[in-house]
Order: structure tokens, then C-alpha cells, then sequence
């Protein structure tokens, strides 16, 4: 199967590990390479298996220490060419780069990697499935609505990784300016609690055996509230078997 560890998670940085018996990927890379390492270190992984960083789109938070890892590690970017075209400009690509074209499944040592379309505010974001031997993992965050596409890839799934950024009324009392609450509920914005549980409801099965609740806004949502939430719409699904992992900044998830 498939291991996941988010590493990182929130707007000041995210990262989740992916490994299987003979390599490990992250992705994203929004921390330092430092802060990377350590964290490897805390969760007891071994960063001699890390093969590549996989990017959904160049947002500070998911690429801020690209270039850094990739050079110092010695493993390349995979992205898009939108992306890598702003990713260089922002002198965020290392020496490594492996271009894909979203829509086109490629392997790497025996994961079939998927990158889909998912409306965001960057140039080209992406969400990812990866496939191995049968198991299926789906890493969901920055969109601001489910498209239909969103919704058949994330289908299936064994592993779900599933933003809820906001909640609604708390993002209206941050005393944020309304230009940036309107970008983070528009179309390409985020994914509020309502909005994410929503989306768990049309594409649960009982298959799923483990759900990741990340991207979760400091400032415009509360660890708690997501809990409460997350936990009420299991019930109505029947899965009070299935126990979320609600992911704090730094991947650490609550009891």
C-alpha cells in the first residue's frame, strides 16, 4: 500500500509524504529544506528514499523551499510548464525539472501518479491521485469548488486528503479587507467546512480507510469547530468507525 504523513499544513506551509516499499515523493514543499528534514526526522522516515517533489502550483506556501530541496537533495521538480515557467521566475526551481501535462497519468517506481485541474487562483494548479497496486491515495487542497472532474477523480479513494480552509462566519470577523475574503470564497478560492463536507458526502465509500482534514486556516477557522464538523458528517454517513485526522500547521494531527 501507500504511507502518507503530512508534513506540513496550513497557509504558512504544506507538504505531505507519499512512500511506498522502495521510494518516497512529497508533495509540495512550502518549508524550508531544514525544516523539511526535521520534520522527516521527527516522523521517524527516511529521507534516503525521497525521489522527487510533485507541485500543485507555486503559491509561497507549497513552494517556498523547492529550489533549496531539490538542489541540496539532489531530486527533481515535477510540474506542469505553467507552473515552472512562474516558478522560475520566482528562482523557486532547482537544477532538476520533469514537465507533465495535467490529465496524464506517469509512474514512478510503480505509483501511477495522476495530476487533475482543480480552480484555483494560480496559473495552473493541480490535485494528484496515485495508484499502487489497487490501494488509491487523493491529496485535495486550494480550490473553490468541486468540479465535476474533481469529483470522478477523487472516487475511490483509500487515503483522502481534504481541505476545509474556512468557516464562513469566522472569515467574515478576521477584520481581513473584503477584496481578500472575496478571493478566498470565490470559485478559485478555497473550500469552507460546509463546502468540503459536502463533497465527502458525494464521494464517500465504504472503502475509505483513512481522511486527512488540512488546510485549515489559522485565522479563519477553528481546529475544533473542524472537528465537530468533520465528525458530525461521518455520523450521517454511517462511518463512526473512520477517525479523521484534523492536521495542524505542522501535520500533527488531533486526538
Amino acid at each position: 500500500m501507500l504511507k502518507v504523513t503530512p508534513l506540513a499544513s496550513g497557509s504558512k506551509g504544506n507538504c505531505t509524504w507519499i512512500e511506498n516499499d522502495e521510494a518516497a515523493f512529497v508533495i509540495d514543499c512550502g518549508l524550508s529544506c531544514k525544516a523539511l528534514l526535521k520534520r522527516v526526522e521527527e516522523e521517524g522516515l527516511n529521507i534516503a528514499k525521497l525521489r522527487g517533489v510533485l507541485v500543485t502550483h507555486e503559491h509561497t506556501d507549497h513552494s517556498s523551499g523547492l529550489r533549496v530541496t531539490s538542489n541540496k537533495l539532489d531530486i527533481p521538480v515535477y510540474c506542469n510548464a505553467n507552473t515552472a515557467a512562474v516558478l522560475r521566475q520566482k528562482n523557486r526551481l532547482g537544477e532538476k525539472t520533469v514537465i507533465f501535462e495535467n490529465g496524464n497519468a506517469f509512474f514512478l517506481y510503480g505509483i501511477e501518479f495522476l495530476p487533475f485541474t482543480i480552480p484555483h487562483d494560480a496559473v495552473d494548479t493541480v490535485a494528484y491521485t496515485m495508484l499502487y497496486q489497487g490501494y488509491k491515495v487523493a491529496i485535495a487542497t486550494d480550490f473553490g469548488f468541486p468540479s465535476e472532474l474533481v469529483k470522478e477523480q477523487l472516487k475511490g479513494c483509500d487515503t483522502l486528503v481534504l481541505e476545509c480552509n474556512y468557516d464562513q462566519a469566522t472569515l467574515m470577523a478576521t477584520g481581513r479587507p473584503w477584496r481578500l475574503i472575496q478571493r478566498i470564497m470565490s470559485r478559485h478560492g478555497h473550500l469552507s467546512n460546509e463546502q468540503s463536507m459536502e463533497l465527502l458526502s458525494d464521494i464517500h465509500h465504504e472503502g475509505l480507510k483513512e481522511l486527512y482534514i488540512g488546510h485549515i486556516s489559522e485565522e479563519a477557522n477553528d481546529y475544533n469547530l473542524v472537528e465537530v464538523t468533520v465528525n458530525k458528517t461521518l455520523q450521517k454517513l454511517g462511518r463512526t468507525d473512520l477517525q479523521p485526522q484534523i492536521l495542524r500547521r505542522y501535520g500533527l494531527a488531533m486526538a
